[in-house]
C-alpha cells in the first residue's frame, strides 16, 4: 500500500526472530524506491540508536534522497523527525480513496443495496457528509461509499456531490434510484440511464413562452461504450430481480434497460399537462427526476481524476395523476443491483 510517511530503522532482521542488521533496512529502502514500487515517491526517514551505522550508511541514504538520524535522548531526531512530518503535512492530499461513491437522494433508494452484492463496513459523517462505507467483493476486492443526500433536489444533489468530490479521492462515481418516465419513451418498471441530462428549468419565460437554455451533459464516450456493452446481456436481466424482496410489486411488463435522455428539476411533476415544455426539449426524454444532472454538472466540472460517472434510475410513475408509492420498493431494489453490476464492470477496466 502506499503511504505518507515510513520511519525505517536500520536495524532489521532478514526474517522472523533473526539477527537484526543494517544492510536489511537499507535494502528495504532500496525495494521502497525501485520504480514499481508504490512508495517510490513516499517521504521516508532512517532512524537508528547505533551513531557508527548512521555514519557508514548516511551516503547511501542520501544518494536515495532519504534523510537519516539517530536516536539519541538529546531530542536532535524528533526535530529532524518533526520536520519531515511538516513537510509531508504540506503536500499530502488528506482525501480519502475510494474506488467508487454512490449517491442516493432517498434512504430507501439507499436501503435497496441490501439486495445487492456489497458488503457494508461502516456508517460515519465525514464533513457534514451521510456515508455508509462498503467493500465489493469478488475477484478483486473494491472499497467505496454510498452517500444520502440531506435532502432532495437539484441544490442538495450539485453541492453534496461537489463537497464529496473534494472529500474523497473517486475513481467511479453514480447514481441510484427512482423516478419518473415519459410515457411514449419509457415503461413503469424499466431502468433508465441517463445520457445525456440536464435542467428543464434553465432557460427564460416569456410572452411567448418558455425560451430553454439548458446545459446538457452527456456519458464521457468509454462509459457510455462499456454501458451498452452490459445492457444488452441477458444475464444483466436475470440478475436484477434475483434474490430480490418477495413482497415487493413488479412491474406488469419487463422492459429492457436503455440509455436515453434525461431531465432533472427542482419540483416533484404529478400532472401529465406539465409535461409538455419539457417534451418538447428533446424528443427522445425518457424520464426526470430532481437530482441527476445535478450530480451530473458536478462531475463534468470536477478537476479531479473521475473516470467515469453514471446515473441509472428505475420508473415507478409517469408523472400523472396516478403517481403513488406501489414501485418504490421494487425500483430501489432493482437499480442497486443494477449499479452494483455496472460499478464491477467498469472498475474491470481500471
Amino acid at each position: 500500500l502506499p503511504f505518507d510517511l515510513i520511519v525505517l530503522d536500520l536495524m532489521l532482521p532478514y526474517f522472523t526472530n533473526g539477527v537484526a542488521v543494517s544492510q536489511a533496512g537499507l535494502e528495504l529502502l532500496r525495494q521502497l524506491r525501485s520504480e514499481d514500487g508504490k512508495n517510490r515517491t513516499t517521504a521516508v526517514i532512517g532512524i537508528s540508536s547505533f551513531p557508527e551505522e548512521v555514519s557508514a550508511f548516511r551516503e547511501k541514504f542520501d544518494e536515495l534522497g532519504v534523510l537519516i538520524t539517530t536516536f539519541d535522548d538529546g531530542g536532535s531526531w524528533n526535530r529532524s523527525l518533526l520536520r519531515v512530518l511538516e513537510d509531508v503535512s504540506s503536500r499530502t492530499d488528506a482525501r480519502i480513496d475510494l474506488d467508487f461513491l454512490i449517491v442516493c437522494a432517498l434512504e430507501e433508494e439507499r436501503e435497496g443495496f441490501k439486495f445487492a452484492n456489497l458488503e457494508k463496513v461502516s456508517e460515519v459523517i465525514i464533513g457534514g457528509l451521510n456515508i455508509h462505507y462498503v467493500r465489493m467483493l469478488g475477484e478483486r476486492e473494491h472499497f467505496g461509499a454510498i452517500m444520502r443526500l440531506g435532502q432532495m433536489g437539484l441544490v442538495a444533489s450539485t453541492f453534496e456531490t461537489a463537497w464529496a468530490l473534494n472529500v474523497f479521492r473517486i475513481k467511479i462515481l453514480c447514481m441510484s434510484g427512482i423516478c419518473a418516465g415519459f410515457t411514449d419513451e419509457a415503461n413503469l418498471g424499466q431502468l433508465i440511464v441517463a445520457s445525456p441530462a440536464w435542467e428543464y428549468q434553465a432557460g427564460k419565460w416569456s410572452k411567448n413562452g418558455f425560451e430553454i437554455a439548458p446545459t446538457q451533459v452527456p456519458l464521457k464516450a468509454q462509459t457510455r461504450t462499456t454501458i451498452d456493452h452490459v445492457l444488452a446481456r441477458e444475464e444483466f436481466a436475470n440478475y436484477l430481480e434475483a434474490n430480490i424482496d418477495p413482497n415487493c410489486l413488479r412491474p406488469a411488463l419487463r422492459s429492457k434497460a436503455v440509455l436515453a435522455p434525461f431531465a432533472t428539476g427542482s419540483a416533484v411533476i404529478a400532472d401529465a399537462k406539465k409535461l409538455a415544455h419539457i417534451e418538447k426539449q428533446h424528443r427522445k426524454v425518457a424520464a426526470l427526476d430532481m437530482e441527476t444532472f445535478g450530480m451530473y454538472f458536478a462531475a463534468h466540472e470536477a478537476t479531479s481524476n473521475l473516470q467515469h460517472y453514471f446515473s441509472i434510475k428505475c420508473v415507478v410513475d409517469l408523472a400523472d395523476s396516478a403517481k403513488a408509492d406501489d414501485l418504490h420498493r421494487y425500483g430501489c431494489c432493482v437499480s442497486a443491483r443494477a449499479t452494483e453490476q455496472l460499478l464491477r464492470e467498469l472498475l474491470k477496466e481500471l
